[in-house]
């Protein structure tokens, strides 16, 4: 009885302090939540700006001034799709991939591989000699197989570069099962507009399908039955960062104590928690079972998200709130909690850990998975700002322009419908009766009584149309726009009169605007495609059943940062081209080989297009042989049958 008794009080001595565990993470989203509210109130001011709205403050002042223009000049939204699809153009490209698996300057084998490959060679150059077995023979092998030592260097090299092809593929068909190219553009559009954008990457998930197959019954009848297929496979998931809830005081992912992420599920998702490993279902069902209508309160940012995409927000969500986080835990909670760690662990340290939290209770903690980083989160930012977490994106730096546009464009409608026509002066003592000032048209009279005759009954007076300086000031925060986004209005379709409208000119212009996206093409290397390129690397280092892509490999992105060189090359090469106009400069390059890599810096296969040597000679020698031939003709031609050859009658008479 009294172990019984015993096990009760330490199950609810455990019961407590994972309730403690709970309620210390819970209060720390709170200080984590609170601290983002004023990035928040920026990101909405971004959405709205790019969805063409008015703040709320502004469109109360201009309901109060009465009937006044409320026109948004929709140029956030243009620059926005410029900068998202520039960056899609550059990084998305049929002909190249936005990363690259390359072996280490000095590769390294499999020891063991090395090994054999060296006695293999050793004994072959025993044999070979005849003695295999005399002193100075043995001294002559060893002499011969320093000889060779550079060819096993370059045998290695070569196993090196065929892993990375192999692992190139591998990750390629990673990337297309997982979709990853439209879950990246997903976090892309959001950098753009919010200036930071999120992908998860690094943990796995599991991945049943179904297929059918052939089997044959104890009576040899034959037929089809459908199984179900599961495998792991890593995981890549595009992320909003309003779910995503970082230390206030780090500057980068690296720096970052902790973050969390929440999720809204519904009763369904949240039940298909209980079948993943980890989870305690136990407790997640008594959560369903007594708060039957969620536990989910809406935040601010998700009511005012709603009113601005014009979705109706009525009624309840009935669904749950589940907190993902990432970060540092006590070795003592991780053992009160029942996670396996060596007997001579320090308790005292702390973890890099992952735990789940439903309605302040943890519903499953475990040690990090995560080969090689402690947050499986990639936020890379469009603009990185000194000494801030989240970057800047497009509407932000455009949003003073924005405002001036606005203003002046509200202004000059409003003087335009004040000074379309003009304003009357009515002295209505001086009216007849039955007369109507306010009915207006043409030919009209105004009948009048009595008076002074010196003084009009009704005077007109035309407001000043001041168009001119309104239109000079929109224009000028129009190349305002243009300099602080650094997308010029001509890469999305504005022509201007002092254009360089030839097809070289658009070309260079295109490429020197290519030139200023580098900053941002470069964040998108460092904070989003290596990071997530390399856990794809590590799963396959660490799971991978092909053997032929492990090797002592290494990940480049090279993608964005390549074809912004590429585009720059193509510029170059046009403007070389456009030098050889003399025959003595056309002389003196291989003019073949100059097209041939213009055409591969612009994404064309030379191949298709241009010939090949064979059929170069080939034509010129037809060309060789019909002209022989037109030769051959004439000179028979020029013959009389007198003998005479090309003697013309005197003065052309017969």
């Amino acid at each position: 009885m009294d172990e019984f008794v015993e096990d009760d009080i330490e199950n609810e001595a455990q019961d407590i302090e994972l309730a403690n565990l709970g309620a210390r993470l819970k209060a720390l989203y709170r200080e984590y939540k609170d601290a983002r509210r004023d990035i928040e109130a920026e990101w909405l001011m971004d959405l709205r700006q790019y969805n063409g709205q008015y703040e709320p403050d502004v469109i109360a002042r201009l309901d109060s001034q009465g009937a006044r223009s409320k026109v948004f000049v929709g140029l956030t939204r243009t620059k926005v799709m410029a900068a998202y699809s520039r960056i899609v153009d550059l990084m998305f490209q049929a002909s190249d991939t936005y990363f690259g698996i390359r072996p280490t300057p000095r590769p390294t084998i499999d020891p063991m591989k090395a090994m054999q490959m060296r006695q293999q060679a050793m004994q072959e150059v025993a044999a070979a000699s005849g003695m295999p077995t005399a002193d100075g023979m043995n001294d002559l092998v060893t002499a011969r197989m320093e000889e060779l030592e550079p060819m096993f260097l370059d045998a290695e090299k070569q196993i090196a570069e065929e892993a990375s092809k192999e692992m190139t593929i591998d990750i390629l068909d990673q990337l297309t099962e997982a979709n990853a190219d439209q879950k990246i553009k997903s976090a892309i559009m959001e950098a753009c507009i919010f200036g930071s954008g999120a992908i998860k990457s690094g943990t796995v998930s599991i991945d049943r399908s179904q297929s059918y197959s052939k089997v044959v019954n104890e009576m040899g009848e034959s037929g089809f039955a459908l199984s179900m297929i599961e495998k792991v496979v890593p995981d890549i998931e595009s992320v909003s960062i309003f779910d995503l809830y970082p230390d206030p005081y780090c500057t980068n992912l690296r720096d970052c104590d902790g973050l969390f992420r929440r999720h809204i599920l519904t009763k369904r998702q949240l039940r298909e928690l209980k079948d993943l490993p980890g989870f305690d279902s136990e407790e997640i069902e008594e959560v369903i079972r007594t708060q039957r209508k969620g536990d989910h309160t809406e935040e601010t940012h998700e009511r005012t998200r709603r009113e601005i995409s014009g979705v109706n927000d009525q009624g309840e969500s009935r669904r749950y709130e589940v907190l993902e986080y990432w970060g540092c835990i006590d070795g003592q909670d991780l053992q009160d909690y029942g996670v396996d760690l060596d007997e001579d662990t320090d308790l005292t340290q702390q973890f890099d850990s992952n735990v789940w939290l439903l309605s302040g209770k943890v519903i499953k903690i475990q040690l990090n998975p995560v080969m090689g980083y402690k947050i499986p989160y990639q936020i890379f930012p469009y603009e990185r700002s000194p000494h801030q977490f989240w970057g800047t994106g497009v509407p932000k730096m455009m949003r003073d322009s924005q405002s001036t546009m606005n203003a002046a464009t509200r202004i000059y409608l409003d003087n335009m419908a004040l000074s379309s026509g003009p304003m009357l002066e009515v002295n209505s003592d001086l009216l007849a009766a039955g007369e109507d000032p306010t009915d207006i048209h043409p030919w009209r009279v105004f009948l009048r009584e009595g008076g002074d005759g010196t003084m009009p009954a009704v005077r007109f007076f035309q407001p000043i149309a001041n168009a001119n300086g309104l239109t000079s000031i929109i224009d000028i925060f129009r190349r305002f726009a243009d300099e602080t986004t650094s997308l010029p209005s001509y890469t999305h379709g504005e022509q201007t009169k002092s254009l360089n409208k030839t097809a070289t000119g658009i070309s260079m212009l295109m490429g020197a605007a290519n030139v200023a996206l580098k900053s941002t093409i470069k964040n998108l290397d460092d904070f989003l495609v290596r990071p997530m390129v390399e856990s794809l690397f590590h799963f396959n280092m660490q799971y991978g059943t092909n053997e032929k892509s492990k090797g002592d490999l290494k990940v480049i992105a090279r993608g964005s940062t390549a074809l912004i060189q590429k585009e720059v090359q193509s510029q170059r090469l046009l403007q070389f081209m456009s030098l050889l106009g003399s025959p003595e400069d056309q002389m003196l390059v291989n003019r073949p080989q100059l097209l041939k890599q213009i055409a591969e810096s612009m994404d064309i296969d030379p191949e298709a297009f241009m010939k090949s040597e064979e059929e170069i000679n080939a034509e010129i020698q037809q060309q060789q042989a019909q002209q022989q031939q037109m030769l051959l003709a004439a000179s028979q031609g020029n013959q009389s049958p007198d003998g005479n050859a090309g003697m013309a009658p005197p003065n052309g008479v017969m």
